[in-house]
């Protein structure tokens, strides 16, 4: 039986439209995050504002957790206020944070315990994307689990493909991470190399499009690239990785487990740690 009532947790980029895609798909929303803004902006939507993640978890069916990274995923789960302290027997928990096949694993353990199921839902494609409905999930987990979600995924999903069992949908994330960075990266390359050569950007990027350069980076450069190339800028020492590059490190951290041995995604990473990576295109792209 699919469900009627869902839960998210965590209203950045990505769970924000989510959540609205739900809403307009008829489903009853509760959703929670630390900052105040986007929980009353969801509830003027007729989304059910909630205190806690726990407070999430006893009004939903299907919980979609959309936090940063492992640690803030844990404390969804089990901090004080974690969803554990709430749930029913049943419930289902997707993630949709990139954390790496390890911490969705430990918590599919323990949620089992409770009688509930996980699935591993990384996502891909973008806020607009999400607004306009045209995710695509990477699933890991059971097929049965998967088809009782599949109607709310496809509110905000276009494109769901299941990668095997728990941690699977994970471990293709960051393989699809580690190849759209190092293509973010190459475009920039390509473009620094035309614009030296007397090549207009704009000139050579209908000129890549049309041939089999092009890629889905590519198509929409326009809307994402200053993005892209923020995060390829240089960072203070300590400070939080932005995404793109946070998902290549945990890529080639993963690699290393596995014993693969990646040249040119390990090159590529420390590339765009450098901060040399970008600023060298045409500033208007």
């Amino acid at each position: 039986m699919s469900v009627k009532n869902v839960g998210v947790i965590g209203l950045g980029v990505i769970g924000k439209p989510i959540a609205l895609r739900l809403i307009q798909g008829g489903y009853q929303v509760a959703v929670y995050d630390v900052r105040p803004e986007p929980v009353a902006e969801l509830a003027k939507a007729g989304a059910t504002a909630c205190k806690s993640s726990a407070d999430v978890a006893g009004r939903s069916e299907l919980i979609i957790s959309l936090v940063h990274d492992s640690a803030q995923t844990d404390d969804v789960v089990c901090g004080p206020q974690g969803i554990i302290h709430s749930l029913k027997p049943g419930t289902l928990f997707a993630t949709g944070s990139t954390l790496g096949p390890e911490p969705v694993q430990r918590v599919a353990k323990l949620l089992a315990e409770r009688g509930c199921a996980t699935l591993d839902m990384p996502i891909t494609g973008g806020y607009i994307a999400a607004y306009e409905g045209k995710l695509a999930l990477m699933i890991g987990g059971d097929e049965a689990t998967l088809a009782r979600a599949l109607p709310a995924f496809y509110t905000f999903a276009s494109v769901i493909i299941r990668a095997g069992d728990i941690g699977a949908g994970q471990v293709a994330k960051l393989a699809h991470q580690l190849v759209m960075g190092m293509n973010v990266m190459a475009l920039l390359e390509g473009l620094a190399l035309g614009k030296a050569g007397g090549v207009e950007p704009a000139v050579l990027t209908q000129i890549l499009k049309d041939g089999l350069a092009n890629s889905t980076v590519l198509q929409v450069w326009g809307e994402l690239g200053p993005r892209w190339k923020g995060m390829l800028k240089a960072a203070p020492p300590g400070a939080e990785l932005p995404n793109l590059r946070k998902d290549m490190h945990s890529a080639l951290e993963l690699a290393r487990k596995l014993g693969v041995d990646l040249k040119i995604g390990d090159h590529a990473s420390r590339v765009a740690d450098s901060g040399s990576a970008t600023g060298h295109d045409d500033p208007a792209l």
